[in-house]
């Protein structure tokens, strides 16, 4: 299934395991959930359910666990803003797919290695590889790249065994949302286990065995980078990603939302469905923070401290800011085949870099983020035009179909 077509699993917690490889499934209680929002907002739960249905049938398409998790029922929170303009999963998908209507590159966005090393070769800041594992890799000792190649559960296990690589990151070749990934801290050779930096203690022999269950087509090692010190500040040695949309519109890619993943309690991972982790809306002029916020729905908390350090978060600045929107701008050029991507941008003391690129970005972040919907009088112009410019290539393809004929 394309990925602009798979529905974003629920928020709801993961399960424990070696590595959380898929989220749990829990079906929204409608009934549950439409009381605590009766009672949140003194209203009725016959005015609440006509607003959603309204909502369900407009142009943002949204279903009622997404009404609840945007707090779409609080009048308050969006501020007089267009509720209408707010998207929900099914729209957001079919979204993907007409801006982003060249699928020939999906793709190559949609495996890590393959985006990374493409932008790398163009000039841009990657993390850099320390070892791919996939039993497709080739057995061939010519030409060999800059990192490891593991093609099977002994290589595998032989290069987790070096002591000299650690610190390092894991993550799945193609994934979404942190799942599989994790961050591992050292190897323990007396007990033959791998420390993680939130402070677990795995099997060698499980993590082995549970990488070439699920991942035998392909999972990555980067050495784990460390942030800037501007975000150590704020939540300890962790990667703080901002999450930046960039839209082409009228020939020109712009940034058209932003907003900042912040990790808190014992995470690792800054997506904000992990909990205790936060999200913050910012001014995209300058970088700075302007409400942060834990949780969804009726559970929406807005912080002004960050629960871990203590550091003010309310006015707090991404580091590089200004180095972090023209990487993702000038990035954003290359890409010119892919007119709207997910940039997940990062800042180290050494500068900034390109965490990932999504072709098929979640909007959920921005909207709930900015107490808004995306459907502007910019992105619809930018809609207007895609179909405009698919419509075009449709014709020269079939032009030059009739030629080849």
């Amino acid at each position: 299934m394309p990925a602009a077509l798979k529905k974003p699993a629920d928020e709801s917690v993961a399960s424990p395991s070696i590595i959380d490889v898929e989220r749990p499934e829990a079906a929204v209680q409608i009934d549950a959930a439409l009381m605590k929002i009766v009672k949140t907002t003194k209203s009725s739960p016959l005015k609440v359910m006509r607003e959603y249905t309204s909502l369900a049938f407009g142009p943002g398409k949204v279903s009622f666990a997404e009404y609840h998790k945007l707090r779409l029922f609080d009048d308050a929170y969006y501020q007089g803003r267009d509720k209408r303009a707010v998207i929900g999963w099914k729209r957001n998908s079919q979204i993907n797919l007409e801006a982003n209507f060249r699928y020939d590159w999906w793709g190559m966005l949609s495996d890590k290695i393959a985006s990374a090393s493409y932008l790398a070769a163009y000039g841009f800041p990657t993390l850099p590889i320390l070892a791919i594992y996939s039993d497709c890799a080739g057995k061939s000792p010519a030409n060999l790249p800059p990192h490891a190649l593991l093609s099977n559960a002994d290589a595998l296990r032989s290069f987790l065994a070096n002591e000299k690589i650690y610190p390092m990151f894991g993550k799945p070749t193609e994934g979404l949302q942190s799942l599989g990934s994790v961050a591992l801290a050292r190897f323990d050779g007396a007990a033959r286990a791998l420390e993680t930096t939130d402070g677990r203690t795995i099997s060698l022999e499980d993590f082995v065995a549970s990488i070439t269950q699920h991942y035998a087509g392909g999972y990555v090692f980067q050495k784990l980078a460390t942030p800037h010190a501007g975000i150590r500040a704020i939540c300890g040695d962790r990667i703080a990603t901002a999450r930046i949309v960039t839209i082409v519109l009228d020939d020109t890619p712009r940034l058209f939302r932003a907003c900042w993943k912040i990790p808190g309690g014992s995470n690792t991972a800054d997506n904000f469905w992990r909990p205790g982790n936060m999200l913050a809306q910012l001014d995209v002029a300058n970088g700075r923070v302007l409400r942060a916020l834990s949780g969804v729905g009726v559970d929406l908390v807005e912080h002004t401290h960050h629960p871990d350090t203590g550091a003010e978060l309310i006015g707090a600045q991404v580091p590089l800011w200004p180095q972090l929107v023209a990487t993702v701008l000038d990035a954003a050029k290359l890409m010119q085949h892919v007119p709207m991507i997910g940039w997940d941008v990062t800042a180290l003391d050494s500068g900034p870099v390109i965490v990932e690129m999504n072709e098929t970005p979640d909007f959920f972040l921005n909207q709930i983020a900015d107490k808004r919907g995306i459907l502007d009088e910019d992105f619809n112009r930018f809609l207007a035009q895609q179909k405009k410019n698919r419509v075009a290539r449709e014709k020269m393809l079939a032009e030059r179909q009739k030629v080849a004929h």
